[in-house]
């Protein structure tokens, strides 16, 4: 066996967590037709045996305006007590990601380079907090959709919310589900496929794939 070209069809040993994920995943199929670029793939959540579902594999993809489209296997399916409690915190998070970057450092250098103080970092945080319960009540508004998603070019039964234009969607597949998250209008029009997991943002020695 060859050891000294790219070993592309392994992850890095170290991160295990990625070998829980073995089979098949979901992706966008071919990113840039939609105006997409993949900028995070990663294990998120916790290996929580009361929640299963905790742990998903993320890819995350960014349109050239800065929109934020994401596709997560979760490892196992959702428990159909469950899966609208999933669909909604997918769609909460989504419109809570912009908030992240709101919560200022203690200190920021103004234009001159010189430090000078920032919003004071607990009113921030409870700013924060006050805009996630208002955008997970605004969510908890919106009627649960049962509608049809395509996934390898099949539409298969999934549960949907749509808030402000962001929508997050639910569908099994064959023995995992994914959860997409994005811009209603694209989350509608991208191709979603599973493909066996393997890294797409670089190799083992660190060449981008992309």
């Amino acid at each position: 066996m060859d050891e000294t070209g790219p070993r592309q069809d392994r992850w890095d040993p170290v991160d295990a967590r990625m070998a829980r994920f073995s089979g098949l995943v979901g992706e966008v199929e071919d990113p840039l037709t939609w105006g997409l670029d993949l900028e995070e793939e990663t294990v998120t959540g916790q290996d929580d045996a009361r929640d299963p579902t905790s742990e998903r594999f993320l890819r995350a993809y960014r349109t050239f305006a800065g929109e934020s489209v994401e596709v997560e296997t979760l490892r196992v399916p959702a428990g159909d007590d469950v899966v609208e409690d999933v669909v909604r915190a997918a769609a909460s998070g989504a419109l809570a990601a912009p908030l992240h970057a709101d919560i200022a450092a203690p200190v920021e250098p103004d234009g001159d380079g010189i430090s000078r103080p920032a919003p004071d970092f607990a009113d921030e945080y409870q700013d924060y907090r006050s805009a996630m319960r208002a955008i997970v009540a605004e969510v908890d508004q919106v009627p649960l959709e049962a509608a049809r998603f395509a996934v390898d070019g099949v539409p298969s039964a999934c549960a949907r919310v749509t808030v402000r234009d962001v929508s997050a969607v639910y569908v099994p597949t064959r023995d995992r589900a994914l959860v997409i998250t994005g811009p209603a209008d694209l989350v509608d029009r991208v191709d979603v496929v599973t493909r066996p997991i393997r890294p797409q943002l670089q190799d083992d020695q660190g060449e981008s794939r992309r």
